[in-house]
């Protein structure tokens, strides 16, 4: 993906966490699991919000010209502690938190030069780049939108 396509897909986020807060009229429905041993909207976009975080954090400053990428945290372990917070939080605080995160996130990228959008780098051993790796996080983010689009029809 090109950069402002990226950026262009983070705006979208926003206005889809946006809607949510809309959408559920009643707080007690972000609560509600989406089916019978998945996850509630909240804690998806918690889950969101806490990868955001990560990704800031620990890999974006990592994302340079043939580097090796740390291994990612124990992902069930990690996702557990996100949706373990979303039960600890309000519903539009939780939003607030994954609007505030990706629009971190954006800033950021917003700021990377072409050479950066274009460094190719590994993890695991499968060759990125900025624009692979943000394909994939917007892929994340349609999987969880369709999830909850489909529990709210």
């Amino acid at each position: 993906m090109e950069q402002q396509q990226v950026l262009q897909a983070f705006d979208e986020y926003k206005v889809y966490m946006e809607s949510l807060q809309k959408t559920l009229s009643e707080p007690a429905d972000a609560y509600k699991p989406i089916a019978d041993g998945k996850w509630s909207i909240a804690q998806m976009v918690m889950h969101l919000a806490e990868w955001d975080r990560f990704i800031r954090r620990e890999r974006l400053p990592q994302m340079e010209q043939g580097i090796h990428l740390e291994p990612l945290p124990e992902v069930d372990e990690f996702n557990r502690r996100a949706i373990d917070k979303a039960k600890t939080m309000e519903f539009p605080a939780i939003v607030a938190e994954a609007i505030e995160e990706r629009r971190l996130l954006k800033e950021q990228l917003a700021s990377a030069t072409p050479g950066q959008w274009e460094a190719v780098f590994y993890v695991d051993d499968k060759e990125m780049t900025m624009g692979r790796y943000f394909e994939d996080l917007t892929k994340h983010d349609a999987h969880h939108f369709k999830q909850i689009d489909t529990f709210l029809t």
